[in-house]
């Protein structure tokens, strides 16, 4: 009955997705022949458009802060569920719980963008994921004659074999990649005049795809002042991770890995911070493991910056990443990392000098290289201050905005783009990871 039930739901997925696909290309492809494309802003100054779910307040700073600092940027309206933090510059447009609730929350989403785009004059439609939001904005542009962005923080997963690996719940549902869902999700992504990635996996991907000259590496903005390390002292985790409590950030290898920690460390303590769905079923899996007092589950804190120095090693054991922001947060605070290879995550962790690359799904081996790591108090020292260096380099919020005004500014003049694409590997030979856009290097 589950697997007819799971296969019913997977027929379903995949058509829904291929239905939308379709609808959206058509429906794009149409209104950029019957409505002239909007003139570029007759200054320098862009109203841009933000479309997406956003987490936590940490995470809205990571993606708006950089974006604020721009010369180029006049305001931000962003579109989502709820509003947070209230900054000069930057206004909300939440649709109604009543339209949602009739209409469904991702029909209530486009509306809620279109009158919003239209009555603001937003110049720039910018979504964060390629569905439903990167979806939204690309129909609304055409509709308005606008100019679009899609902001690819998950990395090529969200579009390979139609997104089947990604976290979006009907991608999710889908079950199987399909070639034409394939294919669909990749000519809506080659229809942004902007593609945001957030490294090299993301910008050889959009390379094969023909679109390298309208992609941007650019990173989400950390604040490298209040993410410091502190005055050396007695650490009061040995490990410490960040991240919401879901599938993809698979908890329950870390748990794993802290059990054979503790059977050379007794001691061995590990801090998760942050909320989500699993968390029940974590706590239980960490006393089934026989870890419950060396694992604290801390939750949603607002506190970060002044928890992250009080552990030695930060560790991701995710299934996915584009490009960690809790994991740059800890390079900023000058913590050694212990990640996979996944994502972009690779581009900044480098082995054996900000950290150590691990697959969690070698409970044995991963532990035995923490374990040495954790003896080895001047390696991490050092890994940390390297660490932070490139942080401040490639994702201060400075630098990131200095990216985004090259990018918004290159949008008018697609020459540009091409050109910061064809000078990525010079820039990359003179200070890895430290260029700007378009792999001119989170």
């Amino acid at each position: 009955m589950h697997a007819t039930l799971r296969t019913i739901e997977s027929i379903a997925a995949r058509l829904a997705v291929t239905l939308i696909l379709s609808a959206t290309a058509v429906i794009s492809a149409v209104a950029r022949r019957l409505r002239r494309p909007g003139a570029h802003p007759d200054t320098n100054r862009r109203r841009l458009m933000l479309v997406g779910t956003f987490y936590n307040d940490a995470w809205f700073d990571a993606h708006v802060a950089p974006l604020l600092a721009c010369d180029s940027v006049e305001h931000i309206t962003v579109v989502t569920d709820r509003a947070l933090r209230h900054s000069p510059g930057v206004s909300y447009a939440i649709p109604s719980r009543t339209r949602t609730r009739i209409l469904g929350r991702t029909l209530a989403r486009l509306l809620q963008v279109f009158k919003t785009a239209r009555a603001d004059r937003c110049d720039l439609l910018m979504g964060y994921h390629i569905m439903p939001n990167a979806l939204i904005c690309l129909i609304v542009a055409r509709l308005l004659g606008r100019q679009c962005a899609y902001q690819m923080t998950g990395g090529p997963i969200q579009l390979i074999g139609g997104g089947v690996g990604s976290e979006n719940t009907l991608l999710r549902r889908q079950h199987r990649s399909g070639r034409i869902r394939e294919r669909l999700m990749q000519h809506a992504a080659r229809q942004f005049e902007l593609v945001v990635v957030r490294g090299e996996q993301g910008l050889s991907y959009m390379r094969s795809l023909g679109a390298e000259g309208r992609t941007a590496i650019i990173p989400a903005g950390i604040d490298t002042e209040r993410f410091v390390p502190a005055a050396p002292q007695r650490a009061e985790y040995e490990l410490i991770s960040v991240g919401r409590l879901v599938e993809v950030k698979r908890y329950d290898r870390l748990l794993r890995i802290v059990a054979e920690l503790a059977g050379r460390r007794p001691n061995i303590g590990c801090a998760i911070v942050g909320e989500g769905p699993l968390r029940g079923e974590l706590e239980t899996l960490a006393a089934e493991l026989g870890v419950s007092d060396n694992v604290r589950f801390m939750g949603r804190r607002n506190d970060v910056a002044d928890l992250l120095p009080q552990a030695r090693i930060f560790i991701l054991t995710s299934a996915s990443e584009g490009q960690s922001i809790a994991m740059m947060e800890a390079m900023s605070a000058g913590l050694a990392v212990a990640a996979p290879d996944v994502g972009e995550l690779t581009d900044l962790l480098r082995e054996g000098n900000t950290g150590v690359v691990i697959d969690p799904e070698q409970y044995e081996a991963a532990a035995r290289k923490l374990d040495a790591l954790l003896d080895d108090e001047a390696t991490t020292t050092r890994m940390g201050a390297s660490g932070r260096r490139t942080v401040v380099a490639f994702a201060s919020t400075e630098a990131v905005a200095t990216r985004w005004s090259v990018a918004l500014d290159a949008l008018s003049n697609d020459d540009a783009l091409h050109e910061m694409a064809r000078s990525k590997e010079s820039v990359k030979r003179e200070a890895p990871l430290m260029g700007a856009i378009a792999g001119s290097d989170r």
